[in-house]
């Protein structure tokens, strides 16, 4: 099926074996997400998971969502901003983002991910806004069967989101100085284009 917005996630995640504790963790995300099932086989039921919010992502939340009784592995990426870049003391930061586009890359990122490994469920947040010092900017959770599968989709995504999503950052350093960065993986995927 489709992307469809919602609202407000389901809770009650009995079928798919989670336990209660995910299930309350699972309900401290309720703003909006962009939600694909997949049925395939034996593997019906699979998810992908995105959004992109204003909110603090509460750290360690995502994975909550990824729980499943047939998988058994979860690998997860959380990135947060850092005091310091380069010697210079960072203050915060501040993203932006083309959010419609950003939501379809983002279930690009899944696809891409489920065309190399057998995943069960697949979940990416990132924040957008004042993102302060210590706070996550990014969380990707990924669950499988096996612990390898995850934590190879969990660094092919991180890697993937920098390199195609529309999503800018700003440090804002001590001294009202301030910069827009561009990641490294973006930066390589755009020289190899234009010399091509």
């Amino acid at each position: 099926m489709l992307a469809a917005r919602l609202r407000k996630e389901r809770v009650g995640g009995a079928e798919h074996g989670r336990s209660a504790a995910a299930d309350t963790a699972r309900a401290v995300w309720s703003m909006d997400a962009v939600t694909r099932q997949d049925s395939v086989g034996s593997q019906s039921g699979n998810q992908d998971i995105v959004f992109i919010t204003a909110e603090p992502l509460v750290l360690g939340a995502l994975a909550a969502r990824v729980v499943c009784g047939t998988a058994g592995g979860i690998a997860t990426f959380i990135g947060t901003t850092r005091d310091n870049f380069e010697g210079r003391r960072v203050l915060r930061l501040e993203y932006e983002a083309y959010q419609p586009m950003a939501e379809r890359e983002l279930l690009a990122i899944c696809k891409r991910m489920r065309d190399r490994w057998p995943l069960r469920h697949v979940a990416i947040a990132h924040r957008i806004g004042l993102v302060p010092i210590g706070e996550s900017s990014v969380e990707i959770a990924v669950s499988s069967a096996h612990r390898r599968e995850a934590l190879e989709a969990v660094q092919f995504a991180i890697d993937d989101l920098k390199k195609h999503v529309p999503i800018w950052k700003k440090e804002i350093y001590e001294g009202d100085a301030a910069a827009w960065k561009e990641n490294a993986e973006a930066a390589q995927t755009n020289s190899s284009t234009q010399s091509s």
